[in-house]
């Protein structure tokens, strides 16, 4: 060997070597791709036990120690305090108990273990939805304001206003809440169960029931639907957090037998565990590390009616969905009549005033005019007098969007409760309604808002008064003026704070009339106006001080674990939680204790005491200040998109949103043939003008202005005790809510989500539930 090769030998040895470990290592990654799922629920099991274990000492400690506090307690009120507080604990581990006692939360049993003795409901004496003189075919068009960051379902980024046209609107789950009747209502599961202690729902899946892409869908679909949520390579930390908290036990007994278990009943428990779709057990087979990105702009087979053909994903420009022609569900009840049009398209036009145009132009097919400035200017036009475009008002009974300003009170002054009740009334909302609404809108009573029972009847919003205001701050030190009369407190800080919102020349009239009326009070606003997408990542990223914008809730009940849970506020260390939808970073013990006492509540009685006592807190500490709400939507439409006109479903189901959100509508492609002709050569035809009001709710009056009493009722008053309670109806565990599209309400209606997600934020420490080393130690 020569003295060069001599030399250079070993290196040239370790090169390869080099090079053939990392040919092996990237064999067995690849071979690591894919969900793995056997091994995973083996690890998850295992996991679960210990934690339950955990929970149970923390519990028996906790308990021996209010037991002890008991004994030492003197006064009566402090005596039932601690009982209070003991029975709660007590209770909270019997569920940790019976939880132990179910043995592997994935579970595979033997088919011979289903239960022979339950009584089964289908569902079927429910009245239909849509009408059956609906057409299939054509295409209905519609705009976003802005492409979504991905078009994944779940993860970084998932979490944006897209996503409801995309998955949450479409896809079957194994059972839904009739939207007339608010019943359940058959989906994937052809009928259900409840065991006799009410803990576990047995679902019979449908043998024809298939993916759109054609394959089964099998019970371990719905394990998948809960593996990939919980994976290390997924940021979801409401998942991570509500899955392993409340679902006890996830059973096949068989391809089409299904059982899920909760820790405890709560009513309308089929909803509760069957208000999931299922996961593509057979197409993540490159599911590994790189799962965001590998999947950023993929959708997967799902239950939906609509799938992603290729080339149908134009990034930042368009995406169209079409309907997959033999649909299993296409001739069923419930479904035959909806989800009518071939295809779904949807265009990014980033300014309102275009997308209005080409809606006027008939590139758009459907367009939102409840804004007044739509309803009673821009869509007096001569497509609607010759009858080309139709007018509608339709009335409905979806809970109220809550609208109005989230306050950050990791922020200062915000942290001072006196500041932001100066600020709910330095806000003058009736002045908004009156200029900007013209009347048409009214005041949003509190956070939970269009519920029923569940909602509070005594809380209200506060009106607009510039002596309370200037009370209040006072009260928090904020006596003086400077020269541009705003108030400083001694310190010579002024009272002011960015207001951010999402821009359009529509939201900037609204904030100006705030910003104007506040000054008044001696506050100033910064407005901060920014794209949704930017203003969305500043708020989750808990970066604001005070946001207005709202979140989209869904019956049948509201959510608050999420919303004021210290636990989605901070973390250990004390650092702002990103990501999650406590964007008020509130923090407080009794509040902790009563989202979590709403989270396991058993019947409605007990979800509505509960609920009442959460809102008064709400209302009392002023941590969101009510805006506006109505209780209509006005929509213009081509005459080519009809609508249902039934004794069930009239124009849409009343529990819908907007009449889109429905999937009744048809596209009548003779109608658009004949409207696009007549267009040509100037024939008319009658203008339609529809007011649709059988779903019709009553409304209180707006509270007047300036000095009336208070109206919030304070948070130590008790509501009339209540027998029973249900449960965590923070709607079953599915998709957390994602913002509501500014273009779903005419450029109003832009809000934000349940539980978060966006992208973007730092990366925090976070309480996600990493398996791995969970199990290592």
């Amino acid at each position: 060997m020569s003295p060069i090769l001599q030399r250079f030998f070993p290196l040239l040895i370790a090169l390869l070597a080099g090079l053939l470990f990392s040919s092996c290592q990237e064999k067995q990654e690849q071979a690591k791709l894919g969900l793995n799922s056997e091994e995973f629920y083996q690890r998850y099991n295992k996991y679960i036990v210990n934690w339950l274990s955990d929970q149970k000492a923390e519990a028996l400690n906790e308990i021996a120690r209010k037991e002890a506090d008991l004994a030492a307690a003197g006064e009566l009120e402090e005596q039932k305090r601690i009982e209070s507080s003991l029975a709660e604990l007590r209770r909270g581990l019997e569920r940790t108990e019976f939880r132990q006692s179910l043995g592997d939360f994935f579970a595979f049993k033997d088919e011979s273990a289903w239960p022979q003795d339950l009584e089964w409901e289908d569902g079927q004496d429910l009245p239909d939805l849509g009408d059956p003189k609906a057409k299939k075919g054509g295409a209905f068009r519609y705009f976003w304001s802005t492409f979504p960051p991905t078009v994944r379902q779940f993860g970084s980024n998932s979490n944006n206003g897209a996503r409801g046209d995309m998955y949450d609107l479409l896809e079957v789950y194994l059972v839904h809440l009739h939207p007339v009747t608010q019943d359940i209502m058959p989906g994937i599961a052809r009928e259900w169960a409840v065991s006799p202690d009410g803990r576990t729902v047995y679902f019979q899946i449908h043998p024809e029931a298939k993916f759109n892409d054609g394959h089964p869908i099998e019970a371990e679909d719905f394990l998948t639907w809960a593996r990939l949520r919980l994976a290390d390579q997924v940021d979801s930390i409401y998942f991570k957090q509500a899955i392993r908290e409340q679902f006890a036990q996830f059973a096949v007994y068989a391809p089409d037998k299904l059982a899920i278990t909760m820790p405890e009943a709560k009513p309308l428990m089929p909803y509760q565990c069957g208000g999931i779709g299922p996961g593509a057990t057979h197409f993540y087979d490159e599911f590994g590390p790189d799962f965001e990105e590998r999947y950023q702009w993929v959708i997967p087979p799902n239950s939906s009616a609509y799938r992603l053909e290729e080339g149908d994903l134009v990034k930042g420009e368009s995406l169209t969905l079409t309907r997959v022609d033999d649909w299993w569900l296409r001739d069923r009840k419930f479904y035959r009549y909806r989800f009518n049009a071939d295809k779904l398209v949807y265009r990014v036009v980033r300014n309102p005033t275009k997308a209005w145009e080409l809606f006027r132009a008939g590139e758009i097919d459907y367009f939102g005019i409840t804004l007044p400035e739509y309803y009673y200017e821009r869509s007096e036009m001569p497509a609607v007098f010759k009858g080309y475009v139709e007018r509608t008002t339709w009335y409905n009974q979806y809970p109220r969007i809550p609208w109005g300003l989230y306050l950050n009170t990791a922020e200062k002054p915000l942290d001072n409760k006196m500041v932001r009740r100066g600020l709910a009334l330095a806000t003058n909302w009736e002045k908004v309604i009156d200029v900007v609404f013209r009347g048409d809108f009214s005041r949003l009573d509190g956070f939970t808002s269009g519920y029923g029972a569940i909602t509070h009847p005594e809380v209200t919003a506060r009106p607009f008064s510039i002596n309370k205001a200037r009370a209040a701050f006072a009260e928090a030190g904020y006596t003086r003026e400077d020269e541009d009369g705003i108030l400083m407190n001694a310190a010579g800080q002024r009272l002011e704070f960015s207001l951010t919102f999402t821009s359009s020349p529509e939201r900037a009239k609204l904030m100006v009339i705030l910003k104007e009326e506040a000054r008044k009070a001696g506050v100033n606003y910064i407005l901060d106006g920014r794209e949704p997408t930017a203003a969305y990542k500043k708020v989750v990223s808990k970066e604001h001080q005070i946001y207005f914008s709202a979140w989209q809730f869904t019956p049948p009940a509201p959510a608050y674990y999420e919303y004021f849970h210290s636990r989605n506020a901070y973390d250990e260390k004390g650092n702002r939680k990103a990501q999650t939808n406590n964007v008020f970073s509130y923090a407080n013990e009794e509040m902790d204790r009563l989202t979590e006492a709403y989270r396991n509540a058993r019947t409605m009685d007990e979800l509505i005491e509960v609920a009442h006592r959460i809102q008064l807190i709400v209302a009392e500490e002023d941590l969101f200040i009510p805006g506006y709400t109505n209780e209509f939507a006005r929509v213009a439409t081509w005459r080519w998109v009809r609508w249902p006109d039934t004794q069930e479903t009239h124009f849409a189901p009343p529990l819908s949103y907007i009449p889109m959100e429905s999937y009744c509508y048809w596209i009548d492609s003779e109608m658009k043939e004949e409207t696009l002709a007549a267009k040509r050569v100037g024939r008319t035809f009658p203008e339609v003008e529809r007011v649709v009001e059988d779903y019709r709710t009553v409304s209180r009056p707006a509270p007047e202005a300036e000095e009336p009493e208070q109206p919030s009722l304070p948070a130590d008053e008790e509501p009339a005790p209540a027998e029973e309670k249900p449960d965590e109806m923070e709607a079953p565990i599915r998709e957390e809510e994602s913002p509501v599209e500014e273009s779903d309400q005419s450029v109003d209606e832009e809000a934000v989500v349940e539980e978060p997600v966006e992208a973007g934020a730092p990366e925090e420490e976070r309480e996600e539930i990493e398996i791995e080393e969970e199990i290592a130690e």
